[in-house]
């Protein structure tokens, strides 16, 4: 029994060879799975993380006379697309807005977003609260900013802040009085006029109750007649082009004599006008020329005129047709505007985080760009700094008559852009010498307690140990 099972085994295996060299088919195999990421999968569902509340402020002054009001509607716009970004604005006047900065950014306490000048960029800067924009902006975004404008906000090759308008900074006057003291008003405009016709036409405009020349030179407003009028001696910005303090030059020395003199003359005032005070006095017909004067002041003229019919104008107003004018050019110096850009600049504080730049540099954005900036710069009569603000303003009629607008578009050609390549470090310093010496000397040069060449003596004296002898420009700026 055993043999015969053994046998029948034998006889299984012998067939089961030869069925398998028989056949033609491949030997069958077991596929193997796919590995785990060549699976088909479902998309699951994500769920988006809502983004974190947060809230920005602004320090803003009355950029217009109704920016603050039409700030609250831009946020509100803004929000439509933020909700989660709420802004809070401080309102601040002309006379306290720079001082509340300060206080606040020393506190550790600065806003998120401020207005300033660009020739206030390198305080903030110096202080540690300034922010480098372009690590929270797209560089498309940036791209959006004419780079001359841009070039105001930058320090040390980083920008600050974006701009909202290069203001041009000036004279105007009344058309008649001008013509009456024997000045050909449309020649100027068009032509420009040299600071010897100035002097014989403010001198003719002068009488017992009107001066023929009146500028707004009271607390941070002398800072305007240095750099405004001082454009008469041939000074372009704080430092020259090889980076050079400027105000220790001879041009420097020109124009203090040039206010020296015209104070002793009585042709302006020897007494410190505050800003608001020198419109006035020429809508009251108290002076012939004013400054600092911008090409807005043509609707502000326009509209205190139409206001006296019904007793609302300033008081004692008389009839009169505003022009803008050039500023006069010394012997010697090429002929030029003094423009200024003024912007936004974004800033931090004890509490600021990355994500939080991000946001406030959104904002910014913003309130510089657009409907937002056109609206703004159309009140102030000006061309707007950016593409989609440009965008947004064609066509707009900005109320100019034919002559201010072509002397207003012919001072922006004269503008020379600041040199590039100033630190932040003098930017500070020179706004220290300004401060401390310049602004304090030059009332006391109005009020004839100093004579310009002792003032002079003292602004070299400051900016030499500040800067250093070498770091000064001494001789004449051509």
């Amino acid at each position: 029994m055993k043999k015969l099972t053994a046998l029948l085994l034998v006889l299984a295996m012998v067939l089961a060879m030869f069925a398998a060299c028989g056949s033609n088919e491949a030997p069958k195999t077991t596929e193997a799975p796919k590995a785990a990421e060549e699976q088909p999968t479902e998309a699951q569902p994500t769920e988006e993380k809502a983004p974190e509340e947060d809230t920005i402020t602004v320090l803003m002054p009355p950029v217009t006379g109704d920016y603050i009001e039409l700030l609250d509607g831009w946020i509100a716009d803004f929000q439509k697309d933020y909700p989660h970004i709420q802004v809070e604005v401080i309102a601040t006047s002309w006379d306290d807005h720079f001082n509340k900065l300060s206080t606040m950014a020393l506190a550790g306490e600065a806003p998120d977003i401020a207005e300033i000048p660009a020739k206030n960029v390198g305080v903030y800067v110096d202080m540690g609260v300034a922010v480098n924009i372009a690590d929270y902006l797209p560089a498309e975004r940036l791209a959006d900013y004419d780079q001359n404008a841009l070039d105001y906000m930058t320090l040390d090759n980083t920008v600050y802040g974006l701009p909202l308008y290069l203001t041009i900074q000036s004279l105007g006057g009344n058309k008649a009085m001008l013509e009456n003291a024997g000045v050909k008003v449309e020649e100027v405009q068009k032509n420009g006029w040299t600071y010897e016709q100035f002097l014989k036409a403010i001198e003719a405009g002068t009488t017992a109750d009107t001066f023929g020349f009146v500028f707004a030179n009271a607390g941070v407003c002398t800072s305007d007649m240095v750099d405004v009028f001082g454009s008469i001696s041939g000074i372009t910005s704080n430092f020259t082009d090889d980076l050079k303090y400027a105000y220790t030059s001879e041009n420097m020395l020109n124009l203090l004599k040039a206010v020296e003199t015209m104070v002793s003359s009585g042709f302006m005032p020897d007494y410190t006008v505050e800003a608001g005070q020198r419109l006035v006095m020429l809508q009251t017909g108290k002076t012939m020329i004013t400054g600092k004067a911008m090409p807005l002041f043509e609707n502000n003229v326009k509209k205190n005129v139409a206001a006296m019919a019904d007793g609302s104008a300033v008081e004692g107003s008389i009839d009169m047709e505003y022009v803008f004018l050039p500023v006069p050019t010394m012997e010697g110096v090429t002929e030029h505007c003094y423009g200024q850009v003024d912007g936004l600049i974004a800033m931090r504080n004890k509490n600021t985080t990355d994500e939080h730049l991000k946001n406030v540099c959104l904002f910014l954005d913003y309130l510089t760009s657009g409907e937002r900036v056109a609206n703004t710069v159309n009140q102030l009569l000006l061309a707007c700094v950016c593409e989609s603000g440009r965008q947004a303003q064609a066509g707009a009629d900005l109320g100019q008559s034919p002559n201010n607008a072509a002397a207003t578009t012919r001072c922006i050609g004269l503008v020379k852009a600041p040199p590039v390549g100033v630190t932040s470090e003098q930017a500070a310093n020179a706004m220290t010498v300004m401060n401390e010496v310049i602004e304090p000397k030059f009332q006391a040069l109005l009020a004839g307690e100093l004579t310009a060449e002792k003032m002079y003596d003292e602004v070299c004296s400051a900016a030499f140990e500040l800067f250093g002898e070498d770091g000064c420009e001494t001789g004449f700026i051509g």
